[in-house]
């Protein structure tokens, strides 16, 4: 997996315009139908990641919550499984740092739930532990990738692909696409 750097301001977002033309944003738009069926049916949703990935979905946890309000519609059961550093460390030094997602699943999920992997590679081993144990379990798996996709593709039932080599443009565009589903949950919540 080879990764690309850019040489310049100018060339960092002239790319990331060239890549956001080639993402398929209907695949965002059935994801959006699929978090307000889960929070229509009361499933629970799990969000991961690694590194930057980790951060986005802490991002995504507190966005996708904030789609609610006390009194007015309910916002997602939404949990990131990258908050609690305690219990992350646990699981690395007892167990392995490859359990630290499938192990919360393990513990929260239920079939029909959804598992949101967002990854760079596609291939870290601990999300790969994770999906697989979620696909064995009745979990929607969600993947939100760079570069082919990786492995956790494979996995997926929606697929999100930052179709670049580059971390820093994979990321900043899995952010924006989880502000474009907090904006539009807020405008289909209101309407529930």
């Amino acid at each position: 997996m080879k990764r690309s750097m850019c040489q310049s301001a100018q060339d960092y977002f002239e790319t990331m315009g060239n890549v956001i033309k080639a993402i398929d944003y209907k695949i965002i738009d059935q994801l959006v139908e699929k978090l307000v069926e889960a929070r229509r049916d009361n499933r629970q949703v799990f969000v991961f990641g690694n590194g930057g990935s980790a951060s986005t979905s802490s991002h995504f946890g507190l966005e996708f919550v904030m789609t609610g309000e006390p009194g007015g519609p309910k916002g997602l059961q939404i949990h990131s499984l990258v908050d609690n550093i305690g219990l992350l460390t646990a699981i690395s030094n007892d167990l392995s740092y490859e359990d630290i997602f499938r192990y919360q699943l393990a513990a929260y999920a239920n079939p029909g739930d959804i598992a949101i992997a967002i990854t760079g590679s596609g291939n870290s081993p601990n999300i790969l532990r994770a999906c697989e144990w979620a696909k064995e379990n009745g979990l929607t798996i969600v993947a939100l990738t760079g570069f082919d996709g990786g492995k956790v593709k494979e996995m997926a039932e929606i697929h999100i692909n930052i179709p670049n080599n580059n971390f820093g443009i994979i990321e900043d565009l899995h952010m924006s696409i989880g502000h474009v589903i907090g904006q539009r949950l807020h405008l289909m919540l209101d309407k529930s």
